[in-house]
């Protein structure tokens, strides 16, 4: 089964490099013919191809296969972006709250940090979906 749109956003890609169909096969290393049969989307791309992709062409693999957003990203792009907002007003928050004195490389590293952890547990998240204030605490409490 083929994915929907698949063949577009590969021709996105490569009309936005500005090459032709046999200079595209060639990047990926492959033949103009197999290239087509992508492009057409009469064959799904292979995890190695979707990783080439990303590689030359600096894509989102996600999008590649979701195409659900702007071009080049996915929805779990959008998701990421709104999460690292999310903390970074909340760490901001908290130092203004605790009227902390922590340096801007400080108040840095705290958010990289904090955001480091959600990415891998999404233990940051409370219930009402808003970043727990209790370990940002503690976080800051290192830095501060």
């Amino acid at each position: 089964m083929t994915i929907m749109g698949l063949g577009d956003r590969l021709s996105a890609v490569r009309s936005q490099a500005h090459l032709s169909q046999e200079e595209m096969a060639q990047r990926l290393e492959i033949s103009r013919s197999a290239y087509q049969y992508y492009e057409r989307g009469q064959r799904d791309l292979t995890g190695s191809l979707l990783l080439k992709i990303f590689q030359e062409f600096d894509v989102d693999p996600l999008w590649m296969l979701e195409g659900d957003t702007e071009t080049g990203k996915s929805r779990r792009h959008d998701e990421v972006t709104q999460a690292y907002r999310k903390i970074g007003l909340a760490v901001e928050h908290r130092i203004s709250e605790r009227r902390l004195a922590v340096t801007p490389e400080k108040r840095w590293d705290a958010i990289d940090f904090l955001f480091a952890e959600f990415l891998n547990t999404d233990a940051l998240v409370g219930e009402n979906h808003a970043p727990d204030t209790r370990r940002i605490d503690s976080i800051l409490g290192l830095v501060a």
